[in-house]
């Protein structure tokens, strides 16, 4: 796997799913990681599986729909760690209400706090350093429902991860020219607990032809160890089979 030896990580979401095997994967590649979720002890838990991997890992509690709480977990990841090299927007959530109709509008805000406003805050907290150091990298996790809106994923989910292409376009625009780069990467259906949202279930056979964690996971370091020279400002994965 990819070198990210001495590089400062956050992941947001970092407590299951795509997240925590992000965390886990990129302190194998030698990251310091900042785990950044609601769940203190799930945290700790992802926090020993880094740590057992090799690398360092800080356990940042907090709400990211809440603007307070995400400039403190950066402070927190600053005092531990340094500067941000690497930051991972892939906190995400759905509902199981999909329509309009069914759809209420604290639902919906709660959707664009989680999934799109939390990484415009953290974006905006942390570009200005990357920008007057030369050098920095912000993966967006959004969704291919972003690429391809639908009932399926819902209105909310839709709309938020639409929203994110627009984010790391101009993220790039305003970065690239100072080192600073924005991959927006698009995963199809994958084995989360988010999957669970869905109003139709999945077998554990039809959650395996899905795309994994892992598979989430090789790819983010992949991106992270590139070097500077190079942005791979775009990514769609898909599974083979369906």
């Amino acid at each position: 796997m990819g070198n990210l030896s001495g590089k400062t990580v956050i992941v947001t979401g970092a407590s299951s799913g795509f997240g925590e095997a992000i965390a886990i994967a990129c302190a194998e590649a030698g990251a310091n990681v900042s785990l950044m979720a609601r769940r203190k002890e799930t945290l700790q838990q992802v926090a020993a599986a880094a740590q057992a991997k090799g690398g360092a890992a800080l356990v940042c509690p907090a709400d990211v729909s809440d603007d307070a709480q995400i400039h403190a977990a950066l402070e927190r990841t600053r005092a531990a760690f340094g500067p941000v090299d690497v930051l991972v927007n892939n906190a995400g959530v759905n509902i199981t209400e999909r329509s309009i109709a069914d759809t209420s509008a604290v639902q919906w805000r709660e959707l664009l706090e989680v999934n799109l406003s939390s990484a415009f805050v953290f974006t905006k907290a942390v570009l200005p350093e990357m920008k007057a150091r030369g050098d920095g990298l912000i993966v967006n996790i959004a969704s291919r429902a972003g690429m391809f809106p639908s009932l399926l994923a819902g209105v909310g989910y839709s709309t938020s991860k639409i929203g994110m292409e627009a984010l790391n376009t101009i993220t790039n625009e305003e970065g690239n020219p100072h080192g600073v780069r924005a991959c927006l990467f698009n995963p199809g259906a994958g084995n989360t607990p988010i999957i669970d949202r869905r109003p139709k279930k999945f077998s554990q056979e039809q959650k395996m032809k899905m795309i994994q964690s892992e598979d989430i996971a090789a790819t983010v370091v992949f991106i992270a160890s590139l070097p500077p020279r190079v942005n791979i400002d775009f990514l769609s994965m898909m599974p083979t089979k369906s």
